[in-house]
């Protein structure tokens, strides 16, 4: 990767000082950077003493991981022996996997910290593309001396989060960095294109989860397939109202009842239960006459 990106270097050295020192005037630089540095600067950062956390008693097997993975093994020949390094972390900013790039930009990144195990969100490591996309929640690109730390000045990171397809939730980030002078927009389409893939894998596995949890729901001992009784002629408002009970039974995380009255009089009642042996949630709804219709949904 070559041709350097964004003139290099980004703003002008020691730019970070002079914003502490209150001296920043004009458009010296980019309104997203600016904000950064001034979380860094509430958080009570400075410029040479930011390092990252190293954790312990991780989750090497947790679900962002386990989607990821096979994402990085194929990448990892194309990464190998470039002048990047590829990285994800969870949604804490804890990083888990790497993708090796040159030997010596593995050197320098060992230095910094930036290694599976260790935190480098912005709290700890100040503005930079691993950890301020996940502030920002949005794809984030930090150029040379945009960083806040001295150290990693001599980098250039995009990075972007990762969003579950079915939650909207982030579960995760995605980052690519380089050396300023071998930095080039091919590293956002890198990262843009791992999410995406990332992405696909939640979603896959949540497909697998949910047949599992309808697997379970049916084997219970007063499961079984909805008989051609069921009331699925529910108008939408009541539809809409019977998924929203639902999920809010879902998010309490625990056994609970509540009954509604729908718009024709009968009275459902929603169940939830705990599957066996998972966190998941099973939500059934049952009517006046006593039939069952189809469970709402699990997590």
């Amino acid at each position: 990767m070559a041709d350097g990106w964004n003139g290099g270097g980004g703003p002008d050295e020691k730019l970070v000082e002079r914003f502490l020192d209150g001296k920043l005037t004009g458009n010296d630089v980019r309104a997203v950077t600016l904000h950064s540095w001034r979380r860094c600067q509430e958080a009570g950062l400075t410029p040479g003493t930011v390092q990252p956390r190293l954790l312990g008693d991780l989750d090497f097997d947790c679900g962002v991981v386990r989607a990821a993975r096979p994402v990085f093994e194929r990448l990892r020949t194309v990464v190998g022996g470039t002048p990047v390094s590829m990285f994800l972390g969870d949604a804490n900013g804890v990083m888990f996997l790497r993708n090796e790039g040159e030997p010596a930009l593995s050197r320098t990144l060992d230095a910094v910290g930036a290694a599976p195990g260790f935190r480098f969100a912005e709290a700890d490591m100040g503005t930079n593309a691993f950890g301020s996309a996940l502030v920002e929640r949005r794809i984030f690109q930090v150029t040379g001396n945009e960083h806040f730390a001295e150290e990693l000045r001599g980098l250039t990171g995009v990075g972007a989060p990762i969003r579950h397809p079915l939650s909207g939730r982030v579960n995760g980030v995605i980052s690519v960095v380089g050396p300023n002078d071998t930095a080039n927009a091919e590293m956002m389409v890198l990262v843009r294109r791992s999410v995406a893939a990332v992405e696909q894998r939640l979603f896959e596995m949540a497909a697998d989860r949910e047949r599992a949890l309808m697997e379970e729901f049916l084997r219970a001992p007063d499961g079984g397939a909805p008989t051609a009784s069921t009331p699925f002629d529910l108008c939408r408002r009541d539809r809409l109202a019977l998924e929203d009970a639902a999920v809010r039974l879902v998010a309490q995380g625990r056994a609970a009842v509540v009954k509604m009255v729908i718009s024709d009089g009968r009275t459902a009642t929603l169940v939830a239960q705990p599957i066996n042996g998972s966190t998941a949630i099973a939500v059934k709804a049952r009517f006046t006459d006593g039939q069952r219709a189809r469970p709402n949904r699990g997590r």
